[in-house]
C-alpha cells in the first residue's frame, strides 16, 4: 500500500497537468449489514461511505478514498471546485475560506429537539445531542466567511417549535436551516441525506437542494432526496427561506455509527456550512 501511495503522487501532478484521469484498480463489495468493502490494487483500504444505490450502482466517495490514500481533500462552495492535495502541499487555509469575499448575512441554526424532546433514539444515543454537536460545528465556518450566526438553543435544554421561527423573524435573519438525524422504521438499510423545505415553489426549495448536494459531496453520504413538507411548522412559519438537513440515518447501525464520530460529524457541518454559503452567494 506504501508504495501505491509514493507511485500515486509521484503520477498526480503531470497526470492532472494532462487535464487525464489516474486510473487504479478499484473495487468495491458488498458484505453482511449492507457495508461495502473497499480494494484498491487488491489491497483493502478503510473508506466509510461507500454503498449500493438502489438502482445497483456501486457508489464510492472520492473524498474518503483520497484522504485514506493520504491526500488532504478540500472544497471550494463558490466555485465548486474539489481540491486534492498530496502531502505537504495543501493550502494553508481552506481556499474557500474567503472565496468570493466576505458574506453579510444572518443565519439562524436551528438544532432540532432539545431538553425533554430527545428526538430519535438508538443505541444510547439521542438524535437531540447529535444536532447540537452538529449544528455547533458549523457556527465557526460559517463566521469565518462573515456571516452572523445565531442557533435556537446551544445548550440540551425544550425550546418550542414557534420558538425556534419567532427568534429567526424577529432577528430578521436571512436564512433558517433545522438540523436534525433521520430514522426509518421501515427500510432499516436506509441510509443518506435528505432535506426539505415548504413546497417547491419557494425559494427554501433551492436552499434544501443545495444544502443536500454539498452535504453529499462533503461526506460520501448517498442521496435521500429533497421534498416538499409544509406540514412541518419551522418551514411553514419562517419569513425567510428556510430548509430542514437531516443528516443521516439513526436507524441503520453503520450510519449510527458514523453520526456519532466526530470527525464525520465535521464533514456534515463543512457541508452545511458550503452549502449555506452557495446560497447565499449566488
Amino acid at each position: 500500500m506504501e508504495s501505491l501511495k509514493k507511485t500515486i503522487k509521484k503520477l498526480f501532478a503531470p497526470l492532472s497537468a494532462l487535464s487525464l484521469i489516474l486510473a487504479l484498480t478499484l473495487t468495491a463489495t458488498a458484505s453482511g449489514g449492507g457495508r461495502v468493502a473497499v480494494q484498491v490494487d487488491g489491497d483493502p483500504l478503510n473508506v466509510s461511505g461507500a454503498y449500493i444505490s438502489q438502482s445497483g450502482t456501486t457508489m464510492v466517495p472520492l473524498r474518503a478514498v483520497a484522504e485514506a490514500l493520504g491526500f488532504t481533500v478540500t472544497w471550494n462552495a463558490a466555485t465548486r471546485t474539489v481540491g486534492i492535495w498530496s502531502e505537504g502541499s495543501a493550502p494553508a487555509e481552506e481556499p474557500d475560506a474567503g472565496a468570493g469575499g466576505a458574506v453579510n448575512a444572518v443565519v439562524v441554526l436551528d438544532p432540532g429537539h432539545g431538553g425533554s424532546n430527545t428526538g430519535a433514539s438508538y443505541g444510547g444515543v439521542n438524535e437531540k445531542d447529535l444536532n447540537l454537536a452538529i449544528a455547533k460545528k458549523v457556527v465557526p465556518l460559517l463566521e469565518a466567511a462573515g456571516v452572523k450566526v445565531t442557533m435556537t438553543r446551544t445548550t440540551d435544554k425544550s425550546v418550542g417549535l414557534y420558538q425556534r421561527t419567532d427568534l429567526a423573524n424577529g432577528l430578521g435573519a436571512d436564512l433558517f436551516v433545522s438540523i436534525h438525524c433521520n430514522a426509518s422504521t421501515s427500510n432499516l438499510k436506509a441510509t443518506g441525506i435528505y432535506t426539505a423545505a415548504y413546497s417547491a415553489s419557494v425559494p427554501g426549495w433551492r436552499l434544501a437542494q443545495t444544502l443536500r448536494k454539498s452535504m453529499m459531496a462533503a461526506t460520501g453520504a448517498g442521496d435521500m432526496g429533497t421534498e416538499a413538507r409544509p406540514d412541518l411548522a419551522v418551514l411553514r412559519t419562517s419569513k425567510m427561506p428556510a430548509a430542514l438537513a437531516e443528516c443521516g440515518f439513526m436507524s441503520t447501525p453503520a450510519e449510527l455509527a458514523l453520526l456519532r464520530d466526530s470527525a464525520y460529524q465535521a464533514k456534515l457541518a463543512r457541508g452545511i456550512a458550503d452549502g449555506i454559503l452557495s446560497y447565499l452567494r449566488g
